[in-house]
């Protein structure tokens, strides 16, 4: 502190200022450590008894999201008189479960009526009483991390006047039961479809291989142009962000990204697509999702615990593509791209 000082009266107020403006980052990069640290404790502790769609556990944490939403200052979507978008979902043994999604908006202050869709799923697999040892399934990386990382997106955009788009932070329920939450709010949206431009989901975004901090890789990276804009931003804050990681496993079919994207597709037509024996015509919004994760064996297991993720980097993450999506032009337009598996088109 001394000799930043001695430097900021050297070479007078403005430099001075700028320091002023960095030790201020910092310390927003410091306290937003330990919300996070904080909440991926609370989310993946044992007493949440790993966020089971239906299960008392799960309502808490939507009472919790709440809370958390109200804190940070994100509003109820305009017209809708609750965050909780509710819904009845269904288990593999075809059980109905009272389900719901909860969802946030931050206006953009701006003359646009486009929006921005980021989110994450914040059920999980519960517990397996047939297990010896530990039977709870925690989900901190899945997708505790992701919950945790779309909390601190929404606080860094919100200290900014003006947006480039409206943004629509969803947490979504049932996802681990066939993605039912994000299937339940395209068909059922709380906004035009029409004017959703594009987004992403957070997914697994906790847990990078010691060599890999600071980079992260995105679904469906081939499909649109989300992939090389945030790109081409994230490099600008040292964040290098690479195509999917392996594009033989599907993964862009497999999070919350892929109802919003696949609007009018039935599973068949996607396979054939996806393994090259017919191009498929879809309609869809571009979004994709974004992860860390690059195979290790923590997933859908449970030593998925808090201990494992690195929340330095998960915040860092998350601020970054905040600052990213803030940075881009009010006339942006995230388009669909030509590839060999589907011919897109955004929904009218």
């Amino acid at each position: 502190m001394n000799t930043i000082t001695k430097i900021g009266l050297t070479l007078g107020l403005a430099l001075s200022s700028s320091v002023s403006l960095a030790d201020n980052s910092e310390t927003t990069k410091s306290s937003n450590i330990e919300l996070a640290t904080e909440w991926m404790d609370y989310l993946a502790s044992d007493e949440r008894k790993g966020r089971l769609t239906g299960s008392d556990e799960n309502s808490e944490v939507q009472n919790w999201l709440i809370n958390k939403f109200k804190t940070i200052g994100l509003e109820k979507v305009p017209g809708q008189d609750s965050y909780l978008q509710k819904f009845t979902a269904y288990n593999r043994k075809g059980d109905s479960l009272q389900a719901a999604n909860v969802i946030g908006y931050l206006p953009c202050n701006c003359d646009s009526d486009r929006y921005f869709v980021v989110g994450a799923h914040y059920d999980h697999v519960g517990v397996n009483p047939k297990l010896e040892g530990d039977q709870i399934f925690n989900g901190a990386d899945d997708d505790a991390s992701g919950v945790v990382a779309s909390l601190i997106f929404a606080k860094t955009l919100k200290q900014y006047d003006k947006l480039p788009f409206n943004i629509i932070v969803g947490m979504w329920d049932a996802e681990e039961m066939g993605l039912q939450g994000s299937k339940h709010f395209v068909a059922n949206p709380w906004v035009p479809l029409s004017q959703i431009e594009s987004g992403f989901m957070f997914e697994l975004v906790g847990v990078p291989l010691k060599d890999s901090l600071n980079n992260a890789w995105m679904t469906g990276d081939k499909y649109s142009t989300l992939y090389p804009t945030l790109k081409t931003e994230l490099a600008k804050q040292d964040w290098q962000l690479d195509p999917v990681l392996d594009p033989n496993m599907g993964l862009f079919f497999r999070s919350d990204n892929a109802p919003f994207a696949l609007l009018d597709a039935d599973n068949a037509t996607i396979q054939k697509a996806f393994q090259g024996q017919k191009k498929a015509k879809v309609n869809g919004i571009p979004m994709h999702a974004i992860s860390v994760w690059r195979g290790q064996d923590h997933y859908h297991r449970p030593h998925d615990e808090a201990s494992l993720i690195h929340i330095s980097n998960l915040v860092s993450l998350a601020q970054s593509l905040a600052v990213a999506v803030e940075s881009l032009s009010p006339d942006t337009k995230i388009q669909w791209l030509d590839n060999e598996q589907f011919e897109f088109s955004r929904p009218q």
